[in-house]
Parts: C-alpha cells; sequence; structure tokens
C-alpha cells in the first residue's frame, strides 16, 4: 500500500521525539529516489531513509547500509552545503497531507545562523524533495516541475514554495485499505484509538502490506503482526520487498538461461532418436548390396535402378526388389555403396545411442536446476546454483565477484529429536549425500521427480517410522512435487547411493530402496 496521510501521521508522531534536536552530520544519496541524513540525536546516531520512489514513498529510521555512488549526485551535494551541521528544530505534517515538513537552522558561508526547511512530498508518482530557504523560495528540490509538466504548480528555485493542492475526493487521508476496512467493520471508530505498525503477511510468510490498525477484511488469508515501531515496520516492509525484487529479477535470468539450455538439449535427443530409428532401417542396405552381388551379370551399364529375385523376401512365391542405382557405378561399385551405408549406420546407432544417453542425462540435470532456482529463498541461493552453472560450462565465469560464503543445508529436527539435512541445489546435494553423510544415515529422495537430497542422521542406529515419514515429508516439500497431495519418496541407507560417472552435479543411482507415501512437509 501507498504511504497514506493517517499512517504518515502516525509515523510522524514517532519520529519527532528523536528528530527534533537532532543534528545531521552526513548526508548521503544512494539511490536516485533515496535520501539517508546521518543524525546525532539525543537517543544516540540513527539514519533517517527518505525515499520518493513511485512505489515506495516513505520516510523512517532504517538500519540498512546502501552503497554510495562514485560521484554524488548535485541536489545531494547541494543538501550537503546547506544542511551539514544544521539542525532540526521542529517536524510538522500539514493535516490529512503526505507532506512532512522538517524546519532547521543552519549556518551560512559567514557562519550566521539562517532557517531552512526540508519538505517531504510523498505522493506515489508526485513524489519530491524541496529545500526552501527562510523566505518560503525554493532553493531546489529533487525534480524540478516547471509549467509545462504542471501549470497549476511548478516547482522551481527562486519560486515560492506552495503545499500540493488537495485531492478533490472526499476524504484523502484514507488509502484504500483503510477505506475497505471501514466499509467492513461499518464504522471508522477503530480510527481513534492508538496506531499500531502492522505487518500484513500471507500463509507463507511473505509481506502482502502494511498499516497503522488491526485489518480484519481478509479473515484468516492474512495474518496481522505487530511491528517493534513504524520504522521498523517500513524498514522490514520495504527491505523484503527489495531483496525479493532482486532475487525475482535474478532468477528469472537465470531461469531462462537453464530453460533455453534444457529446451536445446530436448530437442536434440528427440532429433538423435529420429536419426537412430532411421538407423534401424540399415538392413535393408546389406540386403541390397547382397542382391546386386548376387546378380552382377544382371544389371546392365549406367541404369538408374534395377528390379532381382529377392532372396530375402517370405513365400515360396518370386518376389523382384526395385534396387535404386547411381548410373556413375557399376554393378559392385554400387554393391560396395551399399556395404558402406550399411556399416556406417550400424556405427551411427551405437554413437547416436551413446549420444542419447549423454542429451537425457543432460536434460535431467537441467530440469532439476530448474527445480532448485524455483526454490530458492535467498540471493546467496542463487549465487550458489550460479556458480554450479559457471563450474558446469552454461554459463560464463564473472571476471570478479564478490566473496560469499556458500549457503548450507537446511537442517530440521524430527519429533524425536534427529537431525534431517536437506540440499539447496546440486552441487550441495553431492557435498551433502557423499563428503558430510555418514554410509550408515538415511538418504531419501523424491520417486522418479527432481528435488533435493535428504539425510536423516541415524548414528548408525535403525531410524524409527516416524523419523522416516518426517523425513520424506521434507524431501517431498522440496521437489517438483511440493504441490501435490500425496508424494512418493524413495529411502535407503547412503552407502547404496551411487555418483554416476561422469554426470553433472546431483546425479545419482541407488539400489536396496524402499518406497513411503507421504503429504508434504509445509
Amino acid at each position: 500500500m501507498p504511504l497514506d496521510a493517517m499512517c504518515l501521521t502516525a509515523v510522524v508522531s514517532e519520529l519527532s521525539p528523536a528528530l527534533v534536536g537532532a543534528r545531521i552530520d552526513k548526508i548521503r544519496q544512494p539511490e536516485r529516489d533515496v535520501l539517508i541524513l546521518h543524525l546525532r540525536t539525543q537517543f544516540g546516531n540513527r539514519k533517517l531513509l527518505i525515499s520518493t520512489g513511485t512505489a515506495d514513498a516513505r520516510v523512517h529510521f532504517t538500519q540498512s547500509e546502501p552503497e554510495n555512488p562514485a560521484q554524488p549526485p548535485m541536489f545531494c551535494m547541494l543538501l550537503r552545503k546547506h544542511l551539514t551541521g544544521a539542525v532540526i528544530t521542529s517536524v510538522t505534517q500539514p493535516p490529512r497531507e503526505r507532506v512532512v515538513d522538517i524546519a532547521l537552522t543552519a549556518s551560512d558561508t559567514l557562519g550566521d545562523r539562517e532557517e531552512r526547511r526540508l519538505v517531504l512530498e510523498l505522493m506515489g508518482r508526485n513524489s519530491n524533495i524541496a529545500l526552501v530557504g527562510a523566505d518560503g523560495r525554493v532553493l531546489d528540490c529533487l525534480r524540478r516541475v516547471d509549467a509545462e509538466m504542471s501549470e497549476r504548480r511548478p516547482l522551481l528555485p527562486g519560486l515560492f514554495y506552495r503545499l500540493p493542492p488537495s485531492p478533490e475526493r472526499a476524504n484523502p487521508g484514507f488509502s484504500p485499505l483503510i477505506a475497505r476496512e471501514i466499509e467492513y467493520r461499518g464504522t471508522d471508530a477503530f480510527l481513534s484509538e492508538p496506531p499500531v505498525p502492522t505487518l500484513l503477511r500471507e500463509p507463507s510468510g511473505a509481506l502482502r502490506d502494511f498499516t497503522f490498525c488491526e485489518i480484519r477484511q481478509y479473515g484468516g488469508a492474512l495474518e496481522c503482526e505487530a511491528a517493534e515501531s513504524f520504522s521498523a515496520m517500513l524498514d522490514t516492509f520495504f527491505a523484503r520487498r527489495s531483496s525479493e525484487q532482486r532475487m525475482t529479477s535474478k532468477a528469472s535470468n537465470l531461469v531462462r538461461t537453464v530453460k533455453n539450455a534444457h529446451d536445446r538439449a530436448v530437442r536434440r535427443v528427440a532429433a538423435q532418436y529420429a536419426e537412430i530409428e532411421s538407423a534401424r532401417h540399415r538392413e535393408h542396405l546389406r540386403e541390397c548390396g547382397d542382391i546386386l552381388m548376387a546378380n552382377l551379370k544382371a544389371v546392365p551399364p549406367g541404369a538408374e535402378s534395377v528390379s532381382l529375385p529377392d532372396f530375402y523376401a517370405d513365400g515360396d512365391a518370386e518376389t523382384y526388389r526395385t534396387i535404386k542405382l547411381d548410373p556413375r557405378r557399376n554393378a559392385q561399385q554400387n554393391a560396395a555403396k551399399y556395404y558402406k551405408d550399411y556399416t556406417k549406420a550400424k556405427n551411427a546407432e551405437k554413437i547416436l545411442g551413446d549420444r542419447i544417453a549423454d542429451g537425457e542425462r543432460e536434460a535431467e540435470y537441467l530440469g532439476s536446476v530448474l527445480t532448485m532456482l524455483a526454490m530458492c529463498e535467498s540471493e546467496r541461493e542463487l549465487a550458489d546454483i550460479r556458480r554450479e552453472l559457471e563450474n558446469a560450462g552454461y554459463l560464463r565465469a564473472a571476471k570478479t565477484r564478490e566473496k560469499v560464503k556458500p549457503t548450507a543445508p537446511r537442517r530440521f529436527t524430527s519429533s524425536s529429536g534427529v537431525e534431517i539435512l536437506v540440499g539447496r541445489n546440486n552441487a550441495q546435494n553431492d557435498e551433502l549425500t557423499f563428503k558430510l553423510a555418514f554410509k550408515t544415515d538415511v538418504w531419501l529422495h523424491v520417486q522418479k521427480r527432481h528435488g533435493s537430497h535428504v539425510i536423516l542422521r541415524t548414528n548408525g542406529a535403525d531410524p524409527s517410522d516416524s523419523d522416516i515419514l518426517e523425513a520424506a515429508a521434507y524431501a517431498a516439500q522440496y521437489s517438483e512435487a511440493r504441490d501435490e497431495l500425496r508424494v512418493a519418496v524413495d529411502f535407503t541407507r547412503v552407502r547404496y547411493v551411487k555418483k554416476i560417472p561422469a554426470a553433472n552435479a546431483g546425479m545419482v543411482t541407488y539400489t536396496d530402496y524402499k518406497t513411503v507415501i507421504v503429504a508434504p512437509s509445509k
């Protein structure tokens, strides 16, 4: 949701005690739409984040540390000139407006004290930041708005600052979420209650929205979670959303690369199957050669075809076979050509068989990578899969890469206290099965589907049925069958799991296994 006027009122009320009297030590502009003011307050050092993004306009204290650009933008340099060392004297919000007016006392170049105002307009696509002088004129703004862009309210250096015109609606302070809540409850009495920073979560744990009060209109579809503060609420919500957007972007690039490679492998295998099917008719070539050799004198010179007795035909009646010829060759040379084509087709079948096996393993591996990408929960997991694809030759290795410690396997504990480990990618599956697990541990994998390797630690003992079922539920959950109601999962001792020679990471065979049917563990 956008930061509506009522939620902004609660945010300003929370920020004001810390902001009034605070001194600005440093100003940064890590992104075009983001300012960070480093403040020295009576409660300690704080960082105030101001965003004017279309979908994330807001103001709050933050714990994040975004990187600075190599060259600070001009607006940032202007703010540093006028506001470094300035003291905040008041923080106000015009009634029912998504505007925050921060008044400051700063020193000019001669050391004289001057009044300044930093006005934050947090209004979606019209968001802006204006630095206003003591005379009420705009010194500059983040986005300059000339008369062509807005006849009603240009915003340029030298012009007097005026508040944005109020929207022409009954109550501009309500967001659609709050308007729906009033309609759902049939009253707006709850708006007079003390504001509570509230995050709305989906059953999966994903953040859906935020507001300043309990929301009941979704019933049990969304969970209301009270945050520690409004700053913590906004910091959590937008940090998670930013991370999800980065994840989506990076994952989509990897998915596209892997899917293209997978589709190429599938098409190549299909073409090889068609070629091998053609090669299976090679006996016809050998038979034509034999018939020609048995009837050399009956083949006229320069003929393009000849009809000869077919001693390979079934039945007692005499049958003839029409054999195509190369008129440039004599009968014996045509027979030799048929024998040569026969030998070539025979060898091709063996070569194609090997290539088909390799192609099917490649398609299987790439299919498993797509499954792992769909289950990624962090950028580190994506980085691990990217590294795996680089090692496998599907991606070019980056020239420079930040050293990031690889992720550890997922760890769970069964009801009886037994450790369950789940691989996050194919490379980790290999490490989990062949390096971390003991030969006596139990290995589990969804049957004939792509998924994670799962290890049930047994310490040499026989696992209980309940432990196996719980571990199998995790194997089903972390597989391409995670949305199905009943999933077949195979399990065996680690000693019976073997790496396929020369195969990609995660590709194994196993024997001496049993199968259980479970529901995925949500």
